[in-house]
């Protein structure tokens, strides 16, 4: 199944809410900078994780989504991601709801529970993202054809 790639900033995705840094505050002064970002989460527990996400150029090809059973937030601070959404119904992917974002640095997402997704791959050479995470298992269920971003 082909789609076509959109910009994030450009489309509604049910299941994600995001944030761009023309819309941070930042807060100066000699020798440092804070940079607030204002999407804030509700998570089901106190048992959080946060990581270095690293993806590298790869054709966006997907096979496979995960999902979650809580909240998963994702700033992107190097390159420019694909990533894919897709609606899960009764435990099954919705693929006319299916949906390959481009992400740019300076973007923050959060992920609902319950959203069909996988993890992005780099357009160019690569991106990089902190993921911030309840402590959760990360399902796969495959997908019925590929998708394929174009």
């Amino acid at each position: 199944m082909q789609i076509t790639i959109t910009d994030l900033k450009d489309v509604t995705i049910s299941g994600v809410r995001s944030v761009f840094s023309n819309s941070c505050e930042t807060y100066k002064e000699n020798y440092f900078e804070w940079t607030a970002f204002p999407l804030v989460s509700d998570l089901q527990t106190t048992k959080v994780m946060t990581g270095l996400l690293q993806g590298w150029h790869h054709t966006p090809n997907f096979s496979v989504i995960e999902t979650h059973n809580d909240n998963e937030l994702f700033y992107f601070i190097e390159g420019t991601a694909l990533m894919l959404f897709i609606d899960i119904k009764e435990g099954q992917p919705l693929l006319e709801t299916a949906q390959i974002v481009r992400i740019s640095a300076g973007t923050t997402i959060e992920i609902t529970k319950g959203k069909g997704h996988f993890v992005a791959v780099a357009e160019d050479a690569m991106f990089k993202a902190l993921v911030v995470s309840p402590v959760q298992d990360a399902p796969r269920i495959s997908l019925p054809e590929a998708i394929c971003g174009q």
